[in-house]
């Protein structure tokens, strides 16, 4: 899981890229393509202005155009390696992790699973689910709602619209796949879970997002 170093170089490394591909873009364009409030955009921009990352020049109707500095395009190079090297590790233990939780839930004949968190992960776990003979995730919970689906998977507000959508089958089994901010996403469907009665044993939690289920609550599962 990214800590907050890496979330923060992951934000300058799209500003970087943004940035060099559209020297006129507007920080509210910045702020829906990174997805941070404007407020964020104008502080890491003056940040990289002041590292030397990024040049402004004076344009027509009160507007700024930004250049990447060669050292911004360094910086930007740098940002790029590091990301792709740590998504390749990010999809192999992830991945490795995903099918050993849906080989588990084959093997005791679960069919009604969740996933909760949308995003990288998430397609990861619906890759691996697809590629693999039994199991399949039937709905990925997000309270963001961004999105309709997700590669595929029907994205849903809740535990409840999930359940309404297998039928008001209760969750047999739920993986976490909240990349951006798991212990919250933990505790919104450790909630839902107990609200309807149900065991905290069948949330499952990957390795690799680093949650020590007993630190966040009695009855979680490791999974793998």
């Amino acid at each position: 899981m990214a800590g907050a170093r890496e979330q923060e170089e992951n934000i300058v490394r799209r500003l970087l890229t943004t940035i060099d591909e559209d020297a006129a873009v507007s920080q509210r364009k910045l702020s829906e393509e990174i997805g941070i409030a404007v407020g964020s955009v104008n502080w890491y921009l003056q940040r990289c202005v002041s590292k030397g990352l990024v040049k402004l020049q004076q344009a027509p109707v009160k507007r700024y155009l930004y250049y990447l500095t060669p050292h911004g395009f360094e910086e930007k190079a740098r940002l790029t390696g590091s990301f792709l090297q740590s998504s390749l590790e990010l999809y192999r233990r992830g991945r490795k992790e995903c099918d050993e939780f849906f080989r588990g839930c084959t093997a005791a004949g679960k069919t009604t699973i969740f996933l909760a968190g949308a995003g990288d992960f998430a397609e990861i776990a619906i890759l691996s689910a697809l590629n693999a003979e039994g199991s399949r995730p039937l709905a990925v919970i997000d309270r963001e709602g961004h999105a309709e689906s997700c590669a595929g998977i029907p994205v849903v507000a809740s535990l409840d619209r999930a359940s309404a959508m297998a039928g008001r089958r209760p969750p047999q089994a739920i993986l976490l796949t909240d990349l951006t901010d798991p212990k919250a996403t933990l505790r919104d469907i450790r909630a839902e879970v107990a609200a309807r009665g149900l065991p905290g044993s069948l949330i499952h939690v990957p390795r690799i997002l680093n949650i020590k289920p007993e630190l966040e609550g009695d009855g979680l599962r490791q999974s793998g």
